[in-house]
């Protein structure tokens, strides 16, 4: 099993503070002009959703939203249709201040997000997930996708 050196929501941290020197900074990488760029605060209020909604189904369910031991395989709610809300959720809030910005250097921090977590974060989840719930697990794997 992959060692996990520091948990999801730093990694969102990080690209979210990223986001507003390149703003300021880089003010001539505009790519999306007012009032287009107000778009994106669509996405927002969609990620912090995203977000929010799967930590209170854990909290339903009495199982941890950390690296703990799951104790619960969650398929309510958005995990009928997303095998990973809270990461989908971190992406859309990424991709919606940057369009807010309407910097095009900001557009880079949603897709860092999204690859770490694809292919750090994801991948080690679901190898502990298969590791306690064996078949189950597997077959909710097969009935949702990993992100939409």
């Amino acid at each position: 099993m992959k060692r996990i050196i520091s948990i999801p929501p730093n990694y969102f941290y990080a690209c979210l503070i990223l986001c507003i020197p390149f703003y300021f900074v880089l003010n001539d990488f505009k790519f999306i002009k007012f009032p287009y760029n107000l778009l994106g605060i669509l996405l927002i209020p969609a990620g912090i959703y995203l977000v929010i909604n799967p930590w209170y189904l854990f909290k339903k369910h009495n199982t941890p939203e950390d690296f703990s031991e799951s104790t619960a395989l969650v398929k309510e709610g958005i995990y009928k249709y997303s095998g990973n809300p809270m990461y989908l959720g971190g992406v859309l809030i990424l991709l919606g201040l940057a369009f807010t910005t309407g910097n095009i250097i900001s557009l880079l921090m949603p897709l860092i997000f999204f690859i770490i977590m694809n292919y750090m974060f994801i991948p080690f989840e679901e190898e502990k997930l298969q590791k306690i719930f064996g078949k189950e697990y597997l077959d909710y794997k097969k009935s949702v996708r990993r992100w939409i």
